[in-house]
């Protein structure tokens, strides 16, 4: 067992994304199952907000995911530099 101090978590659970999101989210593009809408690298519809892993592709592998998650911190990284 051990403790971390963290700021925040996200959680990453299940194989879709959480219907909440496409319903409380205002301008994100979203699929007829909930999946949300993202460009090769990552970028929505709403500027500045990047998705990726089974909230875009449904369910897939954990290589994927992280694949999508590499490119989202690069472009985010650019967007902020």
């Amino acid at each position: 067992e051990f403790e971390l101090e963290l700021d925040c978590v996200i959680m990453a659970l299940g194989t879709s994304p959480n219907p909440l999101i496409k319903d409380t989210t205002d301008n994100l593009e979203t699929q007829k199952w909930g999946g949300i809408v993202a460009d090769e690298n990552g970028a929505t519809s709403r500027e500045g907000v990047f998705a990726g892993g089974d909230a875009v592709t449904g369910a897939a592998t954990v290589i994927l995911a992280m694949g999508a998650g590499k490119k989202a911190a690069e472009e985010i990284d650019k967007l902020l530099s």
